[in-house]
C-alpha cells in the first residue's frame, strides 16, 4: 500500500522508555471517497513475533472474510492469527479498525484503544482487557489465575497483566482469551485516534479533545499526541498512535 495522506490518516512508532521496539502497525487508506481505511495496532510482550505475525497476516485475513461483515471478518482473523501463532514464544495486544461510509467496526484484545474524538468530547470505543475490568478479573480468578498486583499470573509466578490477548498459549489453562470484543458506531467528524498503551498510561482519554484542539490533519493530531506521551509525560512504554481525520461531508 502506498504511503496514505498524512492531512487524512498518519502514524507515529517509537521506541519510548524501552530498550526495544516491540509495538508494529497497519494503516492502510483503502479509498478517500467514500473514505475507507483499515488500521491495527499490535503491541508484543515476551518477543515481538507474534506482534509481526499478526500485523503480516491480519489485512489478508480481514478482507477475504468481509464479505460476511467487518464484525465477522475480525473474529475470523484474529482467531486464525491466535491458531498460527501456536508454539511461538510471547503474546500481543491488539486494537483494529475498519471504517467506512457506514460507520467504524472495531475489535481489541487487550489494553490498547480505539477513540472517537470530537470537538468536546472523546469516546473509548473498545474494551479495556485488564483486572481492572471487574468482568475480566472475575472471569480469569474463576479459571483459576492467581493475581499478583496487576499482573494474571500461572502457578510458577509468571504473569501478563492483559486478561485478553494473541498468543500466550500458556496462559489459556488461566482463563486469558484471544476472542476480541467487537463493536460498531457511527462515525462522527473529528478524529479516530488508535493507541497502545504507552499512551493512554499516561494521558487520559478525556484529555484529547484539548490536546488536539485546533489541529486540521491527521498528522498534526499525532504529532500532538506523540509529543505528549514522549517529551511532556515521559511514558516508560513503546509508543503507537493511529490518527484518521473525519471530515463532516464523509
Amino acid at each position: 500500500m502506498p504511503e496514505p495522506d498524512p492531512r487524512i490518516a498518519y502514524a507515529i512508532a517509537e521506541i519510548g522508555g524501552r530498550e526495544e521496539m516491540e509495538d508494529t502497525h497497519i494503516l492502510d487508506v483503502l479509498s478517500t471517497r467514500p473514505l475507507r481505511v483499515l488500521g491495527a495496532i499490535f503491541d508484543g510482550h515476551g518477543t515481538d513475533r507474534i506482534a509481526k505475525l499478526a500485523r503480516d497476516r491480519l489485512p489478508d485475513l480481514f478482507r477475504s472474510a468481509l464479505p460476511r461483515g467487518a464484525a465477522e471478518a475480525f473474529r475470523f482473523a484474529y482467531a486464525s492469527i491466535h491458531h498460527e501463532a501456536e508454539g511461538l514464544p510471547g503474546g500481543a495486544v491488539a486494537a483494529t479498525f475498519y471504517l467506512d461510509a457506514q460507520g467504524v467496526v472495531v475489535a481489541n484484545v487487550g489494553d490498547a484503544h480505539v477513540v472517537s474524538v470530537s470537538p468536546g468530547s472523546a469516546i473509548q470505543l473498545t474494551e479495556d482487557h485488564r483486572l481492572t475490568n471487574e468482568r475480566e478479573r472475575e472471569r480469569v480468578v474463576s479459571a483459576g489465575a492467581q493475581i499478583w498486583g496487576p499482573y494474571v499470573c500461572l502457578e510458577d509466578g509468571t504473569g501478563i497483566m492483559p486478561t485478553r490477548t494473541l498468543g500466550d498459549h500458556a496462559f489459556r489453562k488461566v482463563g486469558v482469551l484471544a476472542e476480541p470484543a467487537v463493536a460498531a458506531y457511527p462515525l462522527l467528524p473529528g478524529f479516530l485516534v488508535a493507541a497502545c498503551d504507552g499512551l493512554w498510561d499516561v494521558v487520559g482519554i478525556d484529555e484529547l479533545p484539548t490536546l488536539i484542539l485546533g489541529a486540521e490533519t491527521a498528522q498534526e493530531a499525532a504529532s500532538r499526541l506523540a509529543h505528549e506521551a514522549l517529551r511532556v509525560r515521559r511514558t516508560h512504554d513503546n509508543l503507537t498512535v493511529l490518527v484518521v481525520r473525519i471530515p463532516a461531508s464523509d
